[in-house]
């Protein structure tokens, strides 16, 4: 009786031991639990939204700054244009220039010289009213200046108009030579035009033959001189 008591108090002791242990457990493992605060409530929140492994996940939304930032370096500087005309050029005062130049004492040529050195920024409109200035007041000793711009078949055709009608009233040796330039140009809106003059010249069509053309212009003008 004494060895089956000894033995039931040994593994009473053991149970004890095992029981002591797990409540001692149990109140650790409350003890470690975090004080959670609203941040991390969120937190938990959000993380509770995640999709299951496997779903597909909704695309990250863009950030400011990865999507519509940009440096100040990499942002273009160059001003606009109008047309031909860069907007920082134009001169939006021409007829107050025009005024200016008319109204002056200085001669015809003087006069021809300053609005040459403005008609290219100036708008389209300006560029119309001074062509016609400038045809008055270019001699044909210095037609070239004013004719380079009637093989320009970037300006407005209004600009193009006044200056073919004004290389109509200069001579043949002028008038032929700049007709066969725009004529041969076939992106100048006046180029069509100036086929057709050439024709009533040389009662001829020679089609998009620019060397025969220029031939025959040429031998125009020596049978018949101005």
């Amino acid at each position: 009786m004494n060895e089956f008591a000894k033995f039931l108090k040994v593994l009473g002791f053991i149970i004890g031991i095992f029981l002591v242990g797990g409540v001692v457990g149990w109140l650790g493992t409350r003890g470690q639990q975090p004080v959670t605060s609203p941040m991390s409530q969120a937190a938990v929140g959000s993380s509770a939204a995640t999709p299951a492994a496997g779903a597909p996940s909704a695309p990250a939304k863009p950030t400011f700054l990865a999507n519509n930032y940009r440096p100040l370096s990499s942002v273009s500087l160059q001003p606009q244009t109008t047309g031909t005309v860069a907007v920082a050029n134009l001169i939006t005062n021409w007829e107050e220039r025009l005024d200016e130049v008319l109204s002056g004492k200085e001669d015809e040529d003087q006069k021809a010289r300053q609005l040459l050195d403005i008609f290219p920024r100036l708008p389209a409109d300006g560029q119309e009213e001074i062509a016609q200035h400038l045809s008055n007041l270019i001699s044909d000793e210095h037609y070239a200046s004013l004719g380079q711009y009637l093989t320009n078949a970037t300006l407005p055709e209004p600009v193009l108009d006044v200056l073919l009608a004004d290389a109509l009233n200069r001579p043949n040796k002028l008038k032929l030579p700049a007709l066969v330039e725009v004529a041969r140009d076939a992106a100048n809106p006046k180029a069509g035009e100036a086929k057709d003059i050439l024709e009533l010249y040389l009662e001829e069509d020679y089609g998009e033959d620019w060397t025969t053309w220029q031939q025959k212009v040429d031998q125009w003008l020596k049978d018949n001189p101005d």
